[in-house]
C-alpha cells in the first residue's frame, strides 16, 4: 500500500513540471477599410487561462507574447480586443531610438468592434495567422 501512494506521488508530481498551458504562435495583420492600424494593442483573452498581447507596428502586423518571454496564445477559444494606443512625442522618440518600427499616424478602432464579444478568434496548434479586417461600414 506505502509503494501504490508513494508511486502515485510520483507520478503526480512529475506530471507538473511542464512548462504551463500548450501555446501555440499567433500573428497577424490589423486593418480598417483596407487601411493598417499601427499602434494597436491586440488582446487575446481565453474562456479559461491567461491573456495573451501584442502590439501591432506601422504595417499593422502583430504577434502574441504569453509571457515577456513566451510566444503564442492558450490553443482554443479567445476573445479578442483591440486598442489603439497615442504615443506622446517623447514615447515616439524613445522607441525609434530603440529601433522600433513606429507610425504616428493613427487609426481609429470602429465602435462596433468595441463591444464585448464583438472579436473572437481560434487559436489551434501549430503557427496560426489571424488577421482581423475591420470596416467602417
Amino acid at each position: 500500500m506505502r509503494r501504490a501512494c508513494l508511486l502515485t506521488l510520483l507520478i503526480a508530481i512529475a506530471g507538473c513540471g511542464t512548462d504551463g498551458p500548450q501555446l501555440a504562435e499567433v500573428s497577424g495583420v490589423v486593418t480598417v477599410d483596407g487601411k493598417p492600424v499601427p499602434n494597436a494593442v491586440v488582446t487575446f483573452i481565453p474562456t479559461g487561462g491567461s491573456t495573451s498581447y501584442g502590439k501591432t507596428d506601422a504595417q499593422g502586423k502583430y504577434t502574441l507574447m504569453f509571457t515577456d518571454t513566451k510566444y503564442g496564445a492558450m490553443i482554443g477559444k479567445h476573445s479578442v480586443e483591440l486598442e489603439v494606443r497615442r504615443y506622446s512625442p517623447s514615447e515616439l522618440a524613445e522607441m525609434k531610438a530603440a529601433g522600433e518600427n513606429v507610425s504616428t499616424e493613427s487609426v481609429a478602432i470602429p465602435r462596433k468592434y468595441k463591444a464585448a464579444g464583438a472579436l473572437t478568434a481560434e487559436v489551434e496548434e501549430g503557427s496560426n495567422t489571424i488577421d482581423f479586417k475591420l470596416t467602417s461600414n
